[in-house]
């Protein structure tokens, strides 16, 4: 019985050092959640609402990353824009146009 529980203890060691044995969410799979982009214009207005005639709360440049938990996307008139996070709307949820942007 000994060998029997020392190679079951051995296994189990080995598969967790391995990453075989997962025991919860890996850090991978939470950075993975929600959407992501890469802003492509030299600049991008990160406006409080999807609404060409709101208020620019924050300027993000060519190469920044921008993202939310959640993919929401919305509409004014000929403009598509998608949420992102910022601390600088009110409410924490920014809008960026479609076009700035292009999803990683």
């Amino acid at each position: 019985m000994r060998i029997t529980r020392l190679a079951i203890a051995v296994l189990a060691t080995v598969l967790g050092f391995s990453g075989v044995l997962v025991t919860g969410p890996s850090a991978g799979a939470a950075a993975q959640a929600g959407c992501q982009y890469k802003v492509v214009w030299p600049t991008a207005g990160v406006y409080e609402n999807p609404s060409p005639n709101s208020v620019v709360v924050k300027t993000k440049y060519v190469g920044d990353i921008v993202g939310a938990s959640t993919c929401e996307g919305a509409s004014y008139n000929e403009y598509g824009y998608v949420l992102v996070a910022t601390d600088a709307a009110a409410d924490g949820r920014g809008w960026i146009r479609v076009g700035a942007v292009v999803s990683i």
